[in-house]
């Protein structure tokens, strides 16, 4: 069939070509094998869902890729970074499926790449639109697997209409083997609003479900007094049993509808609620925490229920919270919370131990004082208070304004709830004891905050540190703190790190953290802005530009964190993966790895010569390293392998290796 036939064909065929209902034809599975799914459809990523699925491919590449329905190749990248090599087939109603990180196209797209590198001049020439679009059926192979771009050896597929929504692959795939793998629920994850108190304790904390006799459930009820954010920690295994993020999540309060999200399909701009489904503190690529509490503007999630809101208003007494978890492929988990509401508005007490009065230290010495913040409260605890709760107040001042906060009771101590008075970014706080209405004892803190709303634009500052919000930065009013924290990284540090909390919700739009450079710092390409990771206990280099002010540079953040201006001064390391054998009478690779703990190696950079013979060479950063297969260079006796490099800093290492032959 010619190509102007099959396309006129494929302008017939009905709209929904992508789209099978139930009962029709189902796409084809795209690869010759099956390894499983590694990444599923809408699964976190650090700063947008993940658009397709990829596919697993025995860590190894070069497996046949198929297309998924007849249709044709209209565009082709050759790109360094990020996709990789991709391929985008247009099908029936302008929908589309994209396959990338392959290894090489079937032999006539090869020749085409071959064809407009020679016109650009460039290796990565990006997106390139083919002037006659080719032709293919379902089924026919289109390019090889690989692992170009970003991520180990993988197939990444994407299906998307014809308005350019991303569409769930795995409801739309005919799987070549059922998924009898059930999703698995791991706990729950509680924090308190508006002073709340969850067992006793007001901040977060974590229940560890269990599963029994088909449901799982905590040990024991959970026990509130108000309205509390719930984040369910839940994944699902494929056919394979490798970890997905699940497919849809609901829950009912005494079995009215309280939360229902399905991962079916996404527009571009649905990328800002990720911090809506997904809790930033916790979710990883490969662990996910739900939010249960949906928020303004949060389309994505189905009932528009407030969960928050519900249990606010439960009156006193037992209650049920039920969740249920599903996978693509009518597998389902179902958790049972018991819930005991207490009565709102009582405060309520707790058996604690005093010492007697004038005891060493006083009421407040021996306390040690926490903060949690969510959304727009502040709590501040202090734990075994020598005190009554009635003989001890928290005064607040914050500009020209003032006020009194009563202390509460919970298990351990007091705590006070609060929210800031006013904008200004600092905020008194003094902790007074008081005996037959008179202060004997007081201690102070003090707190740096930004008080955010939205439609409202302002700049936080701390030291030589800064932090500009937009108006559209939040939807609900939350309150950010700044505080200074001793950590030395092991790069040079330009001033002193900055912790900004809490780190659990995400930004809506465009929010820059700058740090101020110190004057007379030579070769300023060398600083960067770096966030810390505790899981690891390293620092993550965050791009960098001048900007915000004069003396400035900044980065653009999603989430709050801790964040440090560095210098990278490090040349990158390189090493040469050695033989097994000093006895060599032939070679057919050569590894270099190459490492950088600053800013990152220099992709551009890498040179590498064999003999004075220039090698290709592409540096892969998750593998760290370049593999060096073209050795025609190589002779027998001795030969020399040189390597320079450079990090995104511009320190340099260059190295010569001696590599003998029989």
């Amino acid at each position: 069939m010619g190509a102007t036939r099959l396309l006129l064909l494929l302008l017939l065929l009905p709209a929904a070509a992508l789209c099978p209902q139930a009962g029709e034809r189902r796409l084809a599975w795209p690869l010759t094998i099956d390894d499983g799914v590694s990444s599923g459809f809408q699964e976190f990523r650090s700063n947008h869902f993940h658009a397709g699925i990829d596919l697993r491919t025995l860590q190894r590449t070069g497996f046949p890729v198929l297309a998924v329905d007849d249709g044709m190749i209209e565009r082709l990248t050759v790109s360094r970074r990020g996709y990789g090599l991709s391929l985008l087939l247009r099908h029936a109603g302008n929908a589309t499926s994209l396959y990338s990180h392959l290894e090489r196209f079937r032999p006539d797209i090869e020749a085409l790449v071959t064809r407009v590198r020679a016109q650009t001049g460039q290796r990565f020439f990006g997106a390139h639109v083919l002037a006659t679009p080719v032709a293919v059926r379902r089924g026919e192979v289109i390019a090889f697997s690989g692992e170009s771009g970003a991520g180990f050896a993988h197939l990444h597929v994407e299906l998307r209409d014809g308005d350019g929504r991303a569409l769930n692959p795995l409801l739309r795939l005919d799987m070549p083997a059922p998924d009898l793998h059930p999703p698995r629920i791991r706990g729950l994850l509680l924090r308190s609003r508006e002073g709340t108190l969850i067992d006793g304790d007001c901040g977060e904390s974590y229940r560890r479900l269990r599963l029994a006799g088909g449901l799982y459930a905590p040990d024991e009820a959970v026990t509130i007094n108000g309205p509390c954010d719930m984040v369910l920690d839940a994944y699902d295994l494929g056919g394979t049993g490798h970890v997905l993020a699940p497919y849809a999540l609901a829950a009912s309060l005494d079995g009215r509808p309280v939360f229902r999200e399905e991962c079916d399909r996404l527009a571009r701009d649905d990328n800002n609620q990720l911090g809506m489904l997904y809790d930033m503190a916790y979710s990883t690529p490969s662990t996910y925490f739900f939010n249960l509490c949906s928020q303004e503007g949060f389309t994505l999630e189905g009932t528009g229920v407030r969960l928050a809101e519900e249990l606010r208003r439960l009156p006193p007494g037992r209650h049920e919270l039920r969740v249920t978890v599903r996978d693509c492929q009518g597998n389902s988990a179902q958790a049972v919370v018991p819930l005991i509401k207490d009565p709102a508005g009582e405060p309520r007490s707790f058996p604690r131990r005093l010492r007697p009065a004038g005891g060493e230290g006083g009421a407040l010495g021996r306390s040690e004082f926490t903060l949690f913040v969510n959304r727009g409260d502040v709590v501040v605890k202090a734990r075994d208070v020598q005190a009554a709760a009635a003989d001890v107040r928290l005064r607040l001042i914050q500009g020209g304004d003032e006020r009194i906060v009563p202390a509460q009771e919970y298990a351990y101590g007091l705590f006070f709830r609060f929210q800031p008075l006013n904008h200004e970014p600092r905020l008194q706080l003094r902790f007074e004891v008081s005996a037959q209405g008179m202060v004997v004892e007081a201690r102070q803190k003090m707190l740096q905050l930004a008080w955010l709303k939205n439609g409202m634009e302002q700049t936080a500052r701390l030291g030589d540190f800064a932090a500009d919000f937009g108006p559209t930065s939040v939807r609900d009013p939350h309150v950010l703190l700044l505080e200074p924290v001793a950590l030395q990284p092991a790069l040079p540090l330009l001033g002193t790190p900055v912790r900004t909390l809490p780190n659990h919700f995400a930004f809506l739009d465009a929010v820059y953290f700058r740090f101020r450079v110190p004057a007379g710092t030579p070769r300023p390409g060398q600083l960067g802005i770096f966030r810390y990771r505790p899981s690891s206990r390293d620092w993550v280099y965050v791009p960098t530009q001048a900007g915000g002010e004069p003396g400035f540079v900044r980065c653009r953040v999603l989430t709050a964190g801790t964040f440090a201006l560095l210098r990278d001064n490090d040349p990158p390391a390189v090493s040469l993966r050695r033989p097994h054998t000093r006895h060599l009478q032939r070679l057919d690779e050569l590894i270099v790895r190459l490492s950088d703990h600053g800013k990152g190696i220099n992709d551009e950079s890498l040179a590498v010569s064999l003999n004075g013979v220039p090698l290709a060479a592409d540096y892969d950063p998750d593998w760290g390293w370049a593999k060096l297969t073209d050795l025609s260079a190589l002779r027998r006796g001795r030969n020399s392998l040189r390597v320079r490099v450079s990090d995104l800093s511009g320190n340099v290492s260059e190295k010569e290796f001696a590599i003998s032959l029989k």
